[in-house]
């Protein structure tokens, strides 16, 4: 057992006798990327290194073709530190590019840390600058006197080859569990979402009689379902509020992944705040809500509850002999997300809208009421067992995450020896 002696610094605690305690700012240089403006940005030359490139692909890059300082140059290899929204410490590995603003190049001083040390310590650094060092509401990020200014355990160089080596091997593992049980989230999504288009569109009875329904997007449908347009079952609802006081109303808004939700039953809503509820529309029980803008994207669904929403939203009210559950998971197919698309309009795609006329004469199905009251009843049984699974597999996932974040910990601050 190793001699251990007192760090000084409450997050790291104890650390083996022959390590010392450093700042971030002597062990590494450090260059903050370029501050690029549209102005800058070219369909050609090499690609702008942004915070979303760091943890995604990037499906959309920008391209700059002119001349700057070498030192914002990008290849692979380089570790790269996002310091606004994601704090962590990544190898870059996706070629040559030129780096933005909010992401240090981080280069190490050899003489005191290894290259394949160094991102390890990083990446413990940022996860353990706690929320007091954290500025930022809409975007959070680690003003540069607070990362110059972290305190961190150095061990000697020997010692830091063995950590690396065992991280890179053990974290290598648990990336792969991790990379693994989001394959097959994945694939219970697509289940899930084939499983409700399939159900929608073509009903419970496998034996049923089928013919042609006209229609491209939805194909085949019983023979005793007709085929009707959105405007027919549904109602433009546009009842204004004129309560200001935020207090006295249900604020609800809506979201792709999680459809209509109410403010009070989430955390945190991000974008802009509403300050008055006064000209909000009001949303019923049962009304289909819709973003003329991103409902080509899934951003539809059924209201659960009473209250007020954007005025950006379109409101439609049930009419007879139709139910709003089954609606919704039809809704919310990606099929019919497809013609939001194809019946909308715009010059750019996030700025595409469907607007209440065209979204009005979509053509849909129409079951009978008790055959949609059915249809609801079996997927609401057969998608919350889905549900179930993927939330077993996302708890796996965190589980590793909360494991791999301790283990980098134990090691980089001594607690654990190789």
């Amino acid at each position: 057992m190793r001699e251990m002696k007192d760090s000084g610094v409450a997050w790291i605690g104890e650390i083996p006798e022959v390590w010392s305690i450093n700042k971030i700012k002597y062990i590494g240089t450090y260059i903050n990327g370029y501050a690029f403006k549209p102005d800058d940005w070219s369909s050609t030359g090499l690609p702008i290194i942004r915070i979303q490139d760091l943890t995604g692909s990037n499906n959309n890059p920008n391209y700059f073709n002119g001349n700057i300082d070498q030192k914002y140059y990008v290849v692979n290899g380089d570790i790269l530190v996002s310091w606004a929204a994601t704090l962590d410490a990544f190898e870059w590995n996706k070629g040559e590019g030129w780096l933005n603003q909010h992401i240090f190049k981080a280069i190490p001083q050899k003489d005191i840390v290894l290259k394949s040390y160094y991102i390890w310590l990083l990446k413990v650094a940022m996860s353990y600058m706690n929320d007091d060092n954290k500025h930022g509401i809409m975007m959070q990020h680690i003003t540069l006197p607070v990362f110059n200014n972290f305190f961190i355990a150095i061990p000697p160089l020997k010692e830091q080859k063995k950590i690396a080596d065992h991280l890179d091997r053990k974290c290598a593992q648990i990336d792969a569990l991790i990379a693994n049980a989001g394959q097959q989230i994945e694939k219970l999504k697509a289940y899930k979402q084939s499983v409700i288009t399939e159900t929608v569109t073509k009903g419970l009875d496998t034996d049923v009689p089928m013919k042609n329904s006209g229609v491209e997007w939805i194909g085949k449908i019983p023979e005793h379902w007709e085929i009707t347009r959105i405007k027919n079952k549904f109602s433009l609802r546009n009842e204004k509020n004129y309560e200001a006081d935020l207090s006295k109303v249900n604020l609800i808004s809506l979201y792709t992944d999680l459809g209509v939700v109410q403010h009070s039953d989430i955390e945190e809503t991000t974008g802009n705040k509403a300050v008055t509820a006064e000209g909000y529309k009001k949303v019923y029980q049962g009304d289909i809500v819709v973003n003329i803008i991103l409902c080509w994207m899934g951003a539809v669904g059924k209201s659960a509850y009473n209250g007020v929403t954007s005025p950006a939203y379109d409101i439609y009210k049930p009419l007879q002999n139709t139910h709003s559950d089954y609606y919704h998971y039809l809704f919310r197919t990606k099929r019919f997300n497809g013609e939001c698309y194809r019946y909308g309009r715009g010059i750019m795609m996030m700025r595409w809208r469907t607007y209440s006329t065209e979204f009005s004469s979509i053509f849909i199905p129409e079951p009978p009421i008790g055959e949609q009251q059915k249809i609801t009843s079996y997927l609401d049984y057969k998608c919350s067992r889905i549900d179930k699974l993927i939330a077993l597999k996302q708890q796996k996932i965190e589980k590793l995450q909360q494991y791999k974040k301790s283990l980098i910990y134990e090691y980089v601050t001594g607690k654990k020896e190789v």
